[in-house]
């Protein structure tokens, strides 16, 4: 396996402990909330059932070692016990029982051992651990004041018991883990429908939005109405700002218009000294940007869905042809168009005019030559508009289509609005497009990407 494939899935893995651990989806959370819930509980039954199985083991063996006892008792009950006789009952007793790993151990009234063994002490109470030995004794009196002491070896079970209680604890967490996964997804599913429907809404509807039918389920029926209830209003803020905008640059067209007439007519007043005329030119250049900034906020104010209302069948080669053609000689001989290809996209012949003159001028701003391409790939129509100037960050391209940010680069300042790039990308999303800055060797090379007709 070659070194590109290791480092994509060491990468792929790493991503993907990042989601888990470090911003974990509610489906994670969910399973690690029942894992750890299931640890718990498997922990506190887990020791509970050890305490308690030490206790029956412990009551089992001392039951059994009494009752051994209460047998040898019987036996020395029943015959002489001097210290031979006991001594040879004792041996007998232990020969039967050998197999049981039974010891046995007898006391004289005054608690001198009778039998040659010295490893048993008498116990204090009943039954006890003789860690000296590591065994269990239990008692029984005979009743002339002899006491029969039975012991075996003592096997610690509560470590071993604590560590099952632990693996069966870890069992148990990762099971719960594994099984929490589908039924947290199967839990989350109304949620996980409400995301996708809003993923898939448009902004500039959103006060008609259909968010889906109630779940039944209160919390999430609760968010949806929320969510509906919070659309309505940023769809009646858009629609006012929309309006404003709109309203303000229609107000402002007329009068920009009437000024621009009034100059218009001084100017060509013969009377009028040098210096007049220069500032009539001034105003009337001023005018005049202000009059295209107004055309653009007009454009910048109308509704992505409205843009398409005259759409029609576009040859894109024609709309940079007809661009191109109205420059000034001067920028014309500066624009180059890289070959015959053509692409028909649909939409409004108009806007799109506006799109790639807006292109073509920044270029021109920026570079001393223009390069035009215009592609197709997987049912879309590329077309790049490239410069050879000082090109911009990479850092900085997807700012650049924000409304009135312009890159950070020394030198004069360059004359322009700062929204040429918000209209270009305004206008291929409206087409169902996108625009990017995209890599180059040289400059910037903007690309334009705009759906084929079928």
């Amino acid at each position: 396996m070659s070194a590109v494939p290791k480092a994509a899935g060491r990468s792929k893995a790493r991503s993907g402990l990042r989601s888990l651990f470090v911003t974990p989806s509610l489906v994670h959370r969910v399973a690690w909330g029942a894992a750890l819930s299931a640890c718990v509980s498997a922990l506190i039954a887990a020791f509970a059932t050890c305490l308690f199985a030490v206790y029956m083991l412990q009551h089992a063996e001392d039951r059994r070692l009494t009752e051994a006892a209460l047998v040898l008792v019987s036996e020395l009950e029943e015959g002489a016990r001097d210290d031979e006789s006991v001594r040879a009952t004792v041996l007998d007793e232990i020969r039967e029982t050998q197999h049981s790993g039974v010891l046995f151990e007898v006391f004289a009234p005054d608690g001198r051992p009778i039998t040659s063994g010295d490893s048993l002490t008498l116990p204090v109470e009943p039954c006890e651990l003789q860690e000296r030995v590591g065994m269990r004794a239990c008692r029984a009196a005979v009743s002339d004041g002899i006491i029969v002491v039975c012991a075996a070896v003592h096997t610690e079970l509560m470590s071993r018991f604590v560590l099952a209680a632990l693996a069966a604890t870890l069992l148990a967490g990762a099971l719960a883990w594994l099984a929490s996964r589908p039924i947290s997804n199967r839990v989350i599913a109304p949620l996980s429908r409400l995301r996708a429907r809003l993923t898939q809404l448009d902004v500039e509807r959103c006060e008609s939005a259909q968010l889906g039918d109630n779940e039944g389920i209160s919390e999430v029926d609760q968010l949806r109405a929320t969510i509906a209830q919070l659309l309505s209003r940023v769809a009646r803020a858009l629609g006012h700002a929309t309006r404003f905008a709109a309203d303000a640059a229609h107000e402002l067209r007329t009068p920009l218009t009437s000024v621009r007439a009034e100059l218009e007519l001084l100017a060509e007043d013969e009377a009028l000294a040098q210096p007049t005329r220069e500032n009539l030119q001034r105003a009337h250049a001023t005018i005049e940007q202000l009059g295209i900034l107004v055309e653009r906020l007009l454009i910048l104010a109308t509704p992505r869905s409205a843009s398409m209302a005259y759409a029609e069948a576009v040859s894109l080669r024609d709309v940079v042809d007809d661009v191109r053609s109205a420059l000034p000689e001067v920028d014309r001989a500066r624009v180059h168009i890289a070959d015959d290809e053509d692409a028909t996209v649909r939409g409004d012949a108009a806007l799109l005019h506006t799109l790639f003159a807006n292109a073509m001028s920044n270029a021109l701003k920026f570079g001393k030559r223009v390069e035009i391409e215009i592609t197709k790939v997987a049912g879309f129509a590329l077309l790049y508009v490239a410069d050879d100037g000082p090109g911009i960050a990479a850092s900085e391209r997807e700012r650049m289509f924000e409304p009135f940010v312009r890159a950070q680069r020394r030198g004069p300042r360059v004359p322009g609005h700062g929204i040429g790039l918000t209209i270009i990308a305004h206008i291929a999303e409206s087409h169902g497009g996108s625009v990017a800055f995209v890599e180059s060797q040289r400059g910037a090379r903007l690309q334009l990407r705009l759906p084929l007709i079928a």
